[in-house]
């Protein structure tokens, strides 16, 4: 019933699906880390423009400080250990000093990972948070 022919033909066919099988699953791994990595730097880009968006802005509406707190929540569940300390920095000196702290080493932080994250060069400069005032100037 085994004979060296039967061997002979098997044992390929066992390692073309036992091949098959473990590519497969490293595949399908990496399929799984590239995704999660993707959505981390989508959340975060949005977090990053949430903050932007609502900074320095004389008047703040009810959407500002809901993407604000909004992009609160995101930094805390996918930021890294820098972006989180300056995040419960800001928040700190913000109750401590009536609402008012700076935010851009915040965005400083979101903005260098990301860039490094996205394979750009290092930013030259520092943040700036560009605003119309009331009266257009």
């Amino acid at each position: 019933m085994w004979d060296s022919e039967t061997f002979r033909l098997l044992i390929p066919a066992l390692v073309v699906v036992v091949g098959w099988i473990v590519g497969h699953k490293f595949n399908v791994e990496r399929d799984r880390v590239s995704k999660r990595h993707d959505l981390r730097i989508k959340y975060l880009i949005d977090a990053y423009r949430r903050l932007e968006s609502a900074a320095l802005r004389p008047e703040q509406d009810f959407e500002h400080k809901l993407n604000f707190e909004s992009a609160i929540a995101d930094i805390q569940l996918l930021g890294d250990q820098s972006q989180i300390k300056e995040l419960f920095s800001f928040l700190e000196a913000y109750k401590k000093n009536d609402g008012s702290a700076l935010i851009d080493p915040l965005l400083e932080a979101l903005r260098n990972e990301l860039r490094t994250e996205l394979g750009l060069n290092d930013a030259p400069h520092k943040i700036i948070v560009f605003r119309f005032t009331p009266s257009g100037k």
